[in-house]
This record gives structure tokens, sequence and C-alpha cells, in this order.
């Protein structure tokens, strides 16, 4: 759709009011992308506000910003299964007993809400946001999309991802996923799923960044070479990996260092816990830095050298890594799909196969060791965030959908109007052509 058909349908009416219902306050990458989005939407056509569960992060950098935010407390969910050893886990049946009833009376809390505010679209984010977000605009006849960032657990057979794809068929009016991968889970509803990637401002996050005030700040020496991390203390996001790597590297680079960016989100502080214990049983103390949370994100990236990611499955066009992309760091990564998705070609990252540890040591140390192949990969990765994954690219993607699907709600047009007609991967293949359901 062309700017002129957006402005002529939308210059009609007031700014069209979308609610996002965010299932989290402290900030992750879902977290981070809706802030992004509501910042850079057209004010002339948008009028964007914020739900939140609690008080957190993400609250306070909307009131910071002027952008509206509601916390509306909803009850606290239990896990759905417990472990029994490291890698086995079994379904818990009261939890979902228990998350059965505090969904409906989260949605029950929204709708009242929602019929105060009245907004013309719901964005749902994150899994259980879906859920009662979907419930609540359901039950108000509000039209629903859901922006599907997680990649559905296929625990137990399958249980979740069909659970999913049932609320999936029900609840929303169109989906967004932001990877192939989730589009995938979502086969049977392909008429209604758009995938559109993750977007990065390339003007805040771009080469040239002074990032000394933070080498200063977390003791890093004169002339060390600084691996980083950044994402939530969780174990699929691979830390443990990379500080195993780090342990015979640091032997080899003694002016190497690794430093962790990150805190534990949504899970409790166990897997935090490990990494400070392993890193002292490694003797790596002096070698090591866990800063937290950081909300000078650009400054951090410039900090590094080197930028690791190690997620071992379901990461999806993930933002940290779109950023030390338009960062211009040179990178090395698990080889996972959500990764390939980014690039066109092997020579813009360097790729490690999953979880292999001495794969991940021979290639730091290749890159530590080779300043030119630093910046080659640096320039490549900038090129490629430029040309692909720029947030001016994304944003309009994003409006796109919501005004296709307000202009159906509206009944703008006799008939439905294209939704997105051509959404691409981020390396230019065509995935997929809809439009919204009649």
């Amino acid at each position: 759709m062309s700017e002129s058909d957006i402005s002529e349908v939308t210059r009609l009416s007031d700014p069209r009011k979308v609610v996002f219902v965010e299932c989290a306050a402290a900030m992750g990458g879902v977290q981070f992308s809706t802030l992004y989005l509501v910042q850079h939407l057209d004010s002339a056509h948008w009028n964007p506000i914020i739900v939140c569960p609690e008080e957190g992060d993400l609250t306070e950098a909307c009131r910071r910003l002027g952008i509206q935010v509601q916390v509306l407390e909803q009850p606290k969910l239990r896990s759905t299964s417990f472990r029994i050893r490291n890698d086995v886990r079994l379904p818990n049946p009261w939890a979902w007993l228990w998350d059965g009833v505090a969904m409906f009376i989260a949605a029950r809390r929204l709708a009242r809400f929602l019929e105060q505010t009245k907004p013309h679209l719901i964005v749902t984010k994150g899994l259980l946001s879906h859920f009662y977000g979907g419930l609540a605009a359901h039950k108000l006849s509000i039209p629903c999309i859901w922006h599907v960032q997680d990649f559905i657990s296929e625990r137990f057979l399958g249980l979740y991802r069909r659970a999913f794809g049932l609320a999936a068929r029900l609840l929303p009016d169109h989906i967004i996923a932001d990877g192939a991968a989730i589009s995938r889970q979502l086969s049977s509803l392909e008429d209604r799923v758009s995938v559109i990637l993750n977007g990065v401002d390339v003007n805040v996050f771009r080469p040239g960044i002074d990032g000394a005030s933070v080498r200063e700040e977390l003791d890093l020496p004169d002339g060390a070479i600084v691996i980083g991390h950044v994402g939530r203390m969780t174990p699929w996001k691979g830390q443990h990996y990379l500080l195993e790597a780090f342990a015979p590297l640091a032997r080899e680079v003694p002016n190497a260092y690794l430093v962790f960016v990150g805190g534990p989100v949504f899970d409790t502080d166990s897997y935090q816990n490990k990494l400070l214990n392993l890193t002292a049983k490694l003797g790596l103390a002096e070698r090591v830095r866990f800063p937290g949370y950081r909300h000078d994100m650009p400054e951090v990236l410039a900090a590094m050298d080197v930028f690791a990611f190690t997620s071992v499955e379901k990461d999806t066009s993930p933002l940290t890594l779109l950023s030390a992309m338009a960062s211009g760091l040179p990178i090395v990564a698990f080889d996972i799909e959500g990764v390939r998705e980014l690039i066109d070609e092997d020579g813009q990252l360097l790729l490690v196969p999953p979880g292999e540890t001495n794969a991940l040591v021979e290639s730091l140390l290749r890159l530590l060791s080779d300043p030119e192949l630093r910046r080659r990969l640096s320039v490549s990765a900038r090129r490629q965030a430029e040309r692909k994954f720029s947030l001016e690219r994304h944003v309009t993607s994003i409006e796109e959908v919501l005004l296709n699907l307000d202009q159906q709600s509206r009944s703008a047009f006799r008939k439905p109007v294209p939704l997105v007609a051509d959404h691409r991967h981020a390396n230019g293949r065509t995935v997929a052509k809809h439009s919204l359901r009649p």
C-alpha cells in the first residue's frame, strides 16, 4: 500500500487508538521492540497506549518518553511444568488449573480497562498476553493482532503448541510473526499470518560511538580486547557455553575480557547464580564482568570489540544481534535458524554449530588474532543492518498491518485491501502474500 493510500484513509479521522498489551515490565527483547515501535509510529495516524502488568523499566521508560502507559496488576502465573532432573520436565496439572483461572481474571480486568479506553485496535505482546488480551478483545469485539515473538514450546508432545494453535484460530484477527520458524508453527493459519522481522534504529546503533566511559566504569584496562554478550540470563541464551569457551581463550589471550550484559528478566536468578559460581570455579573472576541490565546500550556495544551470540534455540530476529550488527561489531554466532534468516551469506558472521564449545573457542581465537577479519565482518554487518533491518522499514510494515485491519473493521472499502502484499525475509525471499480474512 502506498503512502497516498494511507494518508487518504487516515486523514479523514483522528488518530486511531491502539492498546499494546505487554506481558512484563522488565526489559527484554519483546519490551524493547514495543518501545521502539510506539516511539516511531506516525502520531498523525496512531495514538498508542501500553498496558503492563506491573511497574518496571518499561513503564519508567514510557513515562520518560511521554508515552501513555497503564499498569493493570494481574494474578501471578505459575510454571506449567516442574523439573525432575536437569534435562527432564513434567507437566504440572495444578499449575495449568491455576493459570487457567488466573487467565480469565486477567482478561476480565483488561476488558474493564478497554471498555473505558475504547481503543480501535489491540496488539498483544508475549505468550500470556496473547491469551488474556485475545479473550478481552474477543469479548468486546475489538480487532486484535497477536505479535508473536516467542517460539512456541514443543514440550510434552507438542501440547503447548496445539493449545496455542487452537487459541490462535479463535482469538486474533491477524498474527505478526517475527521469524519464519514461528510462522511455520502456525501454518494452518497462513492466510492470517505475516512475517515481519525486527528492526533497530541504525542512527542510534552505529559505529563511531565512544564506549570509553563504559570501559572505565567496568574497570576494563587499557588495551583490553572485550568480548560481549547481551541477553537475559536464561539457559537457552547459552551464556554458559560462552563462559566455558572463554576459559581456554583467556589463557591464550591475556588481555581478553568477557562482559555479560543483562539479568534474569522472567526467570529466577538461579541460572545467573550458576554463571557466577562457574566463573569463580574457572578462576575467571578478574576477567569477567556482569554489569546487569543497562539503559545505555549504544555505548555498551561501543565498548565491545567482538560480539558473541550464543542462543541455542528459538531466538527469532533477536534485537541484541541486530543492534550489534548496526553498531558495526564483528560477530560470532551459533548457527540457528533465527540467525540464518538475518544474513545473505555466511561471510557476514562467523557461524558456529550450536552448543559446540570447542568450535566457539576456535572462532573467537581466529577473530581476536585477525584484525583484518574483524574489520571485514564489521563493515559487512553494518551494511546488512542498514539495508535490511532499519527501524523505519520495520515500523512501516507494522503500520500497514494496523491500517489494513482498522480499515476492514470500519468497512472503509467495499472489499478487503491486500495486507502488506509482499512480506519478505531479511534475505529478500518472499515469505507470504496474504489478505485479511473476509
